[in-house]
């Protein structure tokens, strides 16, 4: 199964429970964990940030840690 394909159909599944929405957060959370992949960072920058800061950080270009 192709990933846009998973994604999907995940995101689908997850609206039939929980409501819509989930697509592009799914997306995003795919995205996360390619920029931050060091769990240590990220746990001590969650207790700092919220996802809304860690979305606006996503696109950046240079690497924050």
């Amino acid at each position: 199964m192709s990933p846009r394909l998973l994604i999907a159909t995940l995101a689908r599944q997850l609206a039939e429970t929980y409501g819509k929405g989930f697509e592009e957060n799914i997306r995003r959370m795919m995205q996360f964990a390619e920029v931050f992949p060091d769990e240590q960072i990220v746990a001590s920058a969650m207790r700092q940030l919220s996802w809304t800061y860690f979305t606006l950080l996503i696109p950046l270009k240079q690497p924050l840690f």
